[in-house]
């Protein structure tokens, strides 16, 4: 079956640095008060509902609000108050206002007005369409903004954090976001895809399948390329799981070291107040942390993928959250479960690479054997095989089976959606 192409749009976040943070402000705040005039318009004019096209919508609220060329002010039923807004700054807060109309409407909420609406605000992030940027570089761009008089550009200095624009994207409208004491610009950038089929198509076309399984100590991954029979060609383990609990161990301990030195520990009585940003700094660092081998081995399972021809990627369907409280033996935080945080990163990089991934049921995959489907008892070297060792890195079965208890739980991912699938 042949390849069908398509495309992806990615959002890259970078920072953005300027001397004129009050411009930027107002230009935001011009941007809200403009779509909320267009709200109200969209909402006191119910025969818009009945239009279909985005672009007729906005055709018609241009012609309400700002009316056709040559014709006179006077006869304009909403004349726009902010009548200084660029072209393109305006189609924005068009589109913008269409989408969240749109949006109510499809959730059932029909206010006649603003007054009648939850919110009389808006406080949405400004996009800046072509005619509202220029100069656009990898550390550079220059946006138009609202100086309190006028119009006027103002260059910005763009900061990537490392992050390079894929040389065959098209780069997008940029939007202006505010987060806390930050300054973003989020660049959605579309890039083409060679093969889109989805995983059924795939599959009749007898592509190889690799499934994954994710433990939660020393082995990050592991990966399994099946044939059609469920055999295994070839393997990989991705590990320095010992490297990231090392780091996360010494964050976690600094963070109870402030707690004890604070009055956190220790009879309930005895506590001090917590401060509200308390250890906020180590927390974050050690999210950061976990996202970052999360994203590394996100990539080596691509790449793998990629080298080795796949193109179906069969992951665990986590879908209940774990509770770590009903299982008190194990010493272990959120922390810990990089999966979830895994799986996720795979779909869209594994879609750019034009590898699908696609998800199985967990029930029985660590607990019953791969070759006989019969229950398995784990065990880690000096120590008693149990059905109820949770982690043990070996595993047997009453048949006598016996390995690693990973590559065990990677081969029922693949042959579950190899035997089990609905074709």
């Amino acid at each position: 079956m042949e390849k069908k192409a398509g495309y992806r749009i990615i959002t890259y976040r970078f920072r953005l640095y300027s001397q004129r943070k009050d411009w930027l402000l107002e230009t935001r705040d011009i941007y809200n008060r403009v779509l909320g005039f267009y709200m109200d318009v969209l909402l006191k004019e119910q025969g818009l509902s009945a239009i279909s096209s985005g672009q007729q919508i906005m055709r018609k609220l241009e012609l309400l609000t700002v009316g056709a060329r040559g014709q006179d002010s006077g006869s304009i039923k909403y004349p726009l108050p902010e009548k200084k807004a660029p072209l393109y700054f305006r189609r924005a807060a068009i589109n913008e206002a269409i989408r969240i109309w749109k949006s109510w409407q499809k959730a059932g909420i029909h206010p006649m007005s603003l007054e009648e609406a939850e919110g009389k605000s808006f406080q949405a992030s400004p996009i800046f369409y072509k005619g509202m940027y220029k100069d656009f570089t990898e550390n550079h761009i220059s946006l138009k903004l609202w100086n309190g008089e006028k119009w006027v550009w103002e260059s910005c200095r763009l900061d990537t954090c490392g992050r390079i624009f894929p040389a065959e994207g098209k780069r997008l409208s940029p939007v202006l976001k505010f987060s806390g004491g930050k300054i973003m610009l989020h660049v959605p950038v579309r890039e083409e895809v060679e093969d889109i089929r989805t995983v059924k198509e795939r599959f009749l076309a007898g592509e190889p399948v690799c499934g994954a399984a994710f433990p939660s100590n020393d082995c990050l991954a592991v990966l399994v390329i099946l044939d059609r029979n469920g055999e295994c060609t070839k393997s990989l383990f991705i590990r320095e799981g010992k490297k990231l609990s090392h780091s996360k161990r010494q964050l976690l301990n600094r963070i109870k070291k402030n707690r004890s030195s604070m009055g956190m520990e220790g009879p309930e009585e005895k506590k001090k107040p917590l401060p509200e940003e308390e250890n906020k700094y180590l927390k974050e660092k050690i999210r950061n942390l976990t996202n970052a081998y999360a994203h590394k081995v996100s990539r080596q399972i691509v790449d793998f993928c990629e080298k080795e021809g796949v193109c179906i990627l069969a992951v665990p369907n986590y879908k209940q959250p774990i509770n770590l409280n009903q299982i008190g033996y194990l010493s272990a935080t959120s922390y810990d479960w990089l999966g979830r945080r895994i799986i996720g990163y795979l779909r869209y990089k594994a879609f750019g690479r034009g590898i699908v991934v696609t998800s199985v049921s967990t029930k029985g995959i660590a607990s019953t054997c791969h070759i006989c489907q019969e229950p398995v008892k784990r065990f880690n070297k000096r120590n008693k095989p149990s059905k109820n060792y949770y982690g043990g890195k070996n595993f047997i079965c009453p048949n006598g089976h016996r390995g690693n208890s990973y590559f065990n739980e990677a081969m029922n991912i693949g042959r579950r959606f190899l035997f089990e699938n609905p074709w």
